[in-house]
């Protein structure tokens, strides 16, 4: 992956607070959910959905990561902001920023971003079928994939891939993984997205 004005993209979103998700039409699952995750870690963590991103929907995606997000250390990275970016939007941002456009997440390290792609929480059925014939995985899985790896990045603050990859498919299982901080981790690689160094091919977590 490649640099990424981070503050840019949000910029353009708008904000989703807690609040919020208890909208007309929720479950009671839903108001459980939203009231768990109220004391799950989440108080240092903003969610954002970029512009364009209808409300409910944006609504219902920010509990679904969260539902993800709630059986990780997330209480570890401190402040973090979480955006959701419709996939249309999704190629021409990634194409824009230098990345690679059929990852459907990247992490800027510095201003302490994750950007997750719309059809991680399966509402475009053709860029959702791409995207789990690509990764050989159901969206729930790839989904849990995504946010692990990324959260490999974010809270050990490092771009490298094959560390996030190992970083993840330990918090996946279960154990508590120890950041191994590569030779790579240094002023340059804290100024790109995680995953290359400005300039580099881009490339995401990797598929099978």
């Amino acid at each position: 992956m490649g640099f990424a004005n981070g503050r840019f993209i949000v910029g353009c979103c708008f904000v989703i607070s807690t609040w919020m998700l208890s909208a007309p039409g929720q479950t009671s699952l839903d108001f459980a959910l939203s009231a768990a995750t109220t004391t799950a870690g989440f108080s240092e963590q903003e969610f954002h959905c970029h512009t364009g991103y209808p409300l409910a929907q944006c609504q219902q995606d920010i509990l679904q990561l969260k539902s993800v997000l709630i059986h990780y250390p997330i209480h570890a990275l401190g402040h973090w902001t979480w955006v959701l970016v419709l996939s249309q939007d999704w190629k021409p941002i990634s194409r824009g920023l230098r990345l690679n456009p059929d990852s459907p997440a990247f992490t800027a390290l510095e201003p302490r971003e994750t950007f997750l792609e719309e059809a991680l929480f399966s509402h475009d059925p053709e860029r959702t079928s791409e995207l789990m014939t690509e990764w050989q995985r159901s969206i729930p899985e790839l989904l849990e994939l995504a946010v692990s790896h990324e959260l490999g990045h974010a809270l050990c603050e490092d771009a490298n891939e094959a560390a996030a990859k190992r970083f993840g498919e330990e918090l996946r299982i279960g154990l508590t993984p120890r950041c191994e901080l590569s030779a790579r981790k240094d002023k340059r690689t804290k100024s790109v997205v995680a995953g290359e160094t400005h300039g580099a091919k881009p490339r995401a977590f990797n598929a099978p």
